[in-house]
């Protein structure tokens, strides 16, 4: 459950005494603890109602590793408790601490070592249940008394002190350390007549609510390290501000008792309702009197929001506390009791004090005053006007007939001096409020606006909120300055006639055109207005014209973009900005652009036939990806096939550019593979085994053989290269323009410093397309660097591409990307895809093949000619076997040998890019050695495999099926000979057949490992061929006989004779 050091530490934390308290929680069916450590942690341990339990500590080493010794600490002192007699605790701490020499109780039922955390904790709440329990506990006597305290700095409090016992109380002497007792259910020691003692004891069913906040109290302040309690006094407990109401609700439920400060005592009551201040308003000598009762029998508490009379505790909302704290200390110096009026006053005083005090007491007023009081409602008006550049203001206020200035000292009114105007002072102040917000100044006279912002701000945003307050009057002056509402704006596109960009311009309506490019900078420039010549406001906050500066952000427009109040922008801009239009435009777009949009986003209705002259039934989804490549070809956009490794990529690419050859029949520019070197000769024989009319010419040899071959690439349809040779060719390259470039595993270009990425950069051509079936490995970068290379500019500069929210990346890119995945297509495709795969032989490799090759050839003419066939037949399937060994890897047989094979070079590769698309392979080999070279290799690429040759026991072998078919390691290397049949292997879901046998139902059962009963997943088998050797011409044969043949293999493991005289010379050209 722990590391052995995580309880080691946390056993030492409880040991030292780090733990606090720990305390349980019934309801909740819940431990929860604090441990010193750095800080206060909190631990906190839950069964739920499944039995299961959770458990979580505030401190960081939890959120990184799911546990800490504070947890650890805390289950030692749940351990040490004293109820650990009566239940079973945690097995495996109690075991650890007799281990260590820790004493523990013998604990009964132990669990067996198996069982998880969850079957031993339950038992630890079984004994708190039990600990618990209440049969035969004598119920306590308790009494509250609630007193007042004065601190220093703190003002007055409220402590409460308690006494209790069974058949008499007993005073508390310490209230916090027998809090603490309860807490942690320990004894208290009280007189030598009387201990509390937990096991013994229990409070009463009408004590629990108090008794249960005491103890938060007590928990609280421990935790706030004695904030609220002073040291002098350890029979009270001085109650914190938060748990004031709900502990005096409590007391005055429960009955407590209040001691004064003249040390009577009395029944507490608290109350929510109306509080006990009473106030009168009459008429008096000098004018008018408001009288108040003596406040020096009341008490404020402002700690706690409440006045206290007597026995009595009121406590103030929100708004009556605000009153307190306005008049309370007036009141308290006021001996008199009584604050005098003056006859001018009392308008202002009915209409903003009596209110208030309504809301803490009773307003008695005389009956004179009474008579006096008017209260017609009130009508605002506002006047505005236009002088030269300033905004005028004058607001007046109508009680009926009654007409105030709110601007000239008390309002500059008159009226009847023996009548009191009740005046709607919260109306008032909201006029006033918007009126300073504003900015209005005052010249004495009127009031005025001179700053262009503000006379803006104010128009639109703030005389909106006077409306249902004030009646507005507008001079025709003020009304020339807002605009009609505003038409959603239109945008026009237009495709131009090369397609390569697109023209946008917007109309705003009644806005003559000539303002629009400096409205639209405005609004770019995220200004809240642009004023027009006529001195209207047009307020570009609104949603139309937020549109227009999302689509500039979207696709990363500057003000400097618009030329003549045009905008233009690359035509593959195109389907990002429609989308960053919203309903808030009317789109006018020319036929062109709507046809732009049609094709790049339904490419499935791009009318376009496959070509005649494709050699091959394509699947819908491969139809789909044609079309998607011919709809991004018609406009020179660029794209990334991202296709599932097996999805048939380069078939949808050889219909591509067939259909670009035949619908070109003119064209004279090639077009460009760029591919692994692994790769070149196998793109060879796709073009030649699906596209045989077109002419294609592989780039390779050494620099004069391939100078020889540029001289005459023009001839050709298909020029075909890898990554390394463009590099070393790069100035041959410069020099030529491509109708379409194709990287294939484009990801050899992710890293856009690297000499290998410029070099394909520099290279021109028309269209650009990237293959790759993991366009991102690690990072966004590499997106970017692959569309650096097939759409220059489509995105910013990296530091801006980084800086891109993730979701307008994919919004830009995705019309661009094409990527299925094998569970999309699954009823498209077969159950088994088989490809093969071609690679050249080295230059060391070529120069040992030719000459093995050249000496059998002599061999084996002469033996046939000077013993015959019958008696020359081991000697020759001999030398073949040596032949199929060189294209494996020379070593096989050659000792010292230290160059590489092509072969191995490419199936090193292929491992690495089906591992990155998450594929579990089986790699077989006639030739054991060659598997323990591949092992070797796959180690060193960080790959751990299995292996399983006829060395392995059969105990082994299954072990390791098995845990393949677990999810086990991902690559399995086997042997014919000891695996080709009895395995079963649905774990894997790609088959790679190294070298090639004679017998075609061999090959079978070996892909029929993964290929069976079971098997969920399509699987891919591949052939390794080296292009130019004897292989070719074995699989060419295996394809013309399928029959069983099984000769050219290791001498003595089967029978010759079925390879004829014949197919001996025509495989060694003899």
């Amino acid at each position: 459950m722990f590391s052995n050091r995580m309880f080691e530490r946390g056993k030492r934390y409880y040991r030292k005494g780090a733990v606090e308290r720990v305390v349980f929680d019934e309801l909740l069916k819940s431990w929860s603890g604090s441990v010193l450590g750095s800080e206060m942690y909190h631990v906190f341990i839950q069964k739920h109602e499944d039995d299961t339990f959770e458990k979580n500590c505030s401190c960081p080493a939890y959120d990184t590793f799911g546990e800490c010794k504070h947890i650890v600490a805390v289950m030692f002192k749940i351990a040490s408790r004293e109820a650990v007699d009566k239940g079973q605790l945690f097995d495996e701490f109690l075991e650890k601490r007799k281990q260590n020499d820790m004493p523990t109780r013998k604990v009964n039922n132990e669990p067996k070592p198996t069982e998880d955390f969850s079957a031993r904790i339950i038992n630890l709440f079984m004994e708190t249940n039990s600990a618990d329990s209440t049969l035969h506990k004598e119920p306590l006597q308790t009494e509250y008394i609630l007193k007042i305290e004065h601190q220093l700095f703190k003002g007055l409090l409220l402590s409460v002190e308690m006494k209790t016992g069974v058949n008499r109380t007993y005073v508390v002497k310490n209230l916090k350390k027998f809090l603490k007792s309860v807490d942690e259910q320990s004894e208290h020691f009280f007189t030598p007549k009387f201990s509390y003692d937990p096991k013994l004891h229990m409070f009463k069913e009408e004590d629990q609510r108090v008794m249960q906040i005491l103890l938060d109290i007590y928990r609280s302040d421990a935790f706030y390290e004695n904030q609220w309690q002073p040291t002098t006094n350890q029979k009270g407990l001085t109650i914190p501000p938060y748990f004031a109401k709900q502990l005096l609700t409590a007391l005055s439920e429960r009955g407590c008792t209040f001691e004064d400060v003249t040390g009577n005592f009395q029944e507490i009551h608290f109350l929510e309702d109306a509080l006990p201040f009473d106030f009168s308003l009459h008429e008096s000598n000098q004018g008018y009197e408001l009288g108040f009762d003596a406040m020096d029998h009341f008490h404020y508490f402002k700690n706690y929001d409440i006045i206290q009379e007597g026995q009595y505790f009121y406590h103030l909302n929100a708004n009556q506390r605000e009153i307190m704290n306005n008049i309370y200390g007036f009141m308290v110096r006021n001996p008199k009791s009584s604050i005098p009026i003056k006859q001018h006053q009392m308008d202002a005083f009915v209409s903003n004090v009596v209110p208030s005090l309504k809301k803490i007491g009773d307003v008695n007023l005389s009956e004179s005053v009474s008579d006096a009081m008017i209260n017609p409602s009130l009508q605002a008006t506002m006047h505005l006007d236009q002088d030269e550049e300033r905004l005028t203001a004058n607001v007046h206020y109508l009680y009926d007939d009654i007409e105030i200035d709110p601007m000239q000292p008390d309002g500059a009114y008159k009226q009847d001096s023996s009548k009191i105007l009740i005046r709607d002072t919260e109306k008032e102040q909201r006029v006033m409020n918007v009126i300073e917000e504003a900015g209005f100044k005052f010249n004495g006279q009127e009031l005025y606006l001179d700053d262009e912002e503000d006379t803006f701000t104010f128009l639109y945003y703030l005389l909106p909120q006077l409306e249902e307050d004030v009646a507005i009057y507008l001079t025709n002056a003020v009304k020339n300055l807002l605009v009609d509402e505003i038409e959603s704006p239109t945008v026009h596109v237009d495709l131009d006639s090369n397609g390569d960009f697109l023209e946008i311009d917007f109309d705003l309506g009644d806005i003559d055109q000539s303002e629009i490019s400096q409205l639209i900078q405005s609004v770019v420039e995220k200004k809240r207005y642009y004023r027009l010549p006529n001195g209207r406001f047009v307020p570009l906050d609104e949603d139309s014209f937020a549109q227009i500066s999302t689509v500039f952000d979207e696709m990363r427009l500057n003000p400097d973009d618009l030329k003549d109040g045009k905008i233009h922008v690359p035509a593959y801009r195109g389907l990002q900005m429609d989308e960053a239009m919203s309903q808030h435009f009317r789109k006018n777009y020319n036929q062109a652009f709507q046809q732009l949009i049609e094709d790049i986003k339904n490419p499935e209705t791009f009318d376009v036939p496959l070509p005649d002259g494709i050699h091959a039934d394509l699947r819908q989804y491969q139809i789909f990806g044609f079309q998607w490549l011919k709809s991004l070809s018609r406009y020179r956009f660029g794209g990334i096939l991202a296709d599932d490794m097996g999805l048939g990529k380069t078939l949808q690419t050889i219909a591509y550019l067939l259909s670009e050859k035949e619908n070109n029949p003119e064209q004279d520019q090639p077009a460009l593979v760029v591919s692994p070197a692994s790769l070149v000769y196998n793109w060879e024989s796709e073009f030649e085994k699906f596209a045989p009319s077109m002419k294609v010419c592989v780039i390779h040899g050494s620099i004069g053989e391939r100078e020889m071959l540029f001289k005459y690439a023009h001839e050709y349809d298909v020029l075909i290269t890898s990554y390394p040779l463009v590099r070393q060719d790069l100035e041959q390259y410069r020099e030529r323009r491509f109708s379409t470039l194709i990287l294939d595993e484009a990801q050899a270009i992710k890293n856009h410093l690297t000499k290998q990425a410029q070099a394909i950069r520099a290279i021109r051509a028309g269209r650009r397309f990237a293959l790759s079936g993991t366009p991102i490995e690690n990072s966004l970068d590499e997106l970017w660097s692959l569309f650096d290379v097939i759409m220059p500019g489509f995105f910013p500069s990296k530091k801006a591409f980084r800086e891109l929210p993730q979701e307008q990346i994919s919004r830009m890119s995705r019309p661009f990307i094409l990527r299925r995945i094998k569970q999309d297509v699954l009823t498209e495709l077969p159950d088994k895809i088989e490809m093969v795969n071609h690679s050249e032989l080295t230059k060391d490799q070529k120069q040992l093949y030719l000459g093995y090759l050249e000496k059998i050839q002599g061999e084996a003419a002469n033996a046939i000619s000077n013993e015959g066939f019958q008696k020359s037949r081991m000697k020759i399937l001999a030398g073949l076997t040596r032949l199929r060994q060189l294209c494996c890897h020379p070593s096989l047989f050659i000792e010292g040998y230290e160059g590489e094979s092509g072969k191995l070079n490419q199936l090193l590769e292929m491992v690495e890019t089906a591992r990155q698309n998450g594929q579990r392979i089986l790699i077989f080999s006639q030739f054991s050695s060659m598997l323990k070279i591949i092992r070797e290799e796959m180690n060193a690429m960080g790959e751990d495999v299995f292996y399983l040759d006829g060395q392995t026991p059969s105990k082994h072998r299954v072990d390791m099926v098995n845990r393949f078919n677990d999810g086990e390691k991902n690559i399995f290397l086997i042997s014919l000979k000891a695996g080709g049949t009895g395995l079963n292997l649905t774990g894997a879901d790609t088959v790679i057949l190294y070298d090639l046998w004679w017998n075609p139902a061999v090959e079978e059962q070996a892909t029929g490992r993964a290929h069976r009963m079971g098997q969920k997943k399509v699987v891919q088998v591949y052939r390794l061929i080296t292009k130019g050797t004897i292989e070719e011409k074995i699989h060419a044969l295996q394809q013309r006989k399928k029959e069983l043949i099984e000769n050219v293999i290791q001498p003595g493991e089967t029978n010759f004779t079925s390879l004829s005289e014949n197919e001996i010379r025509e495989l060694l050209n003899v």
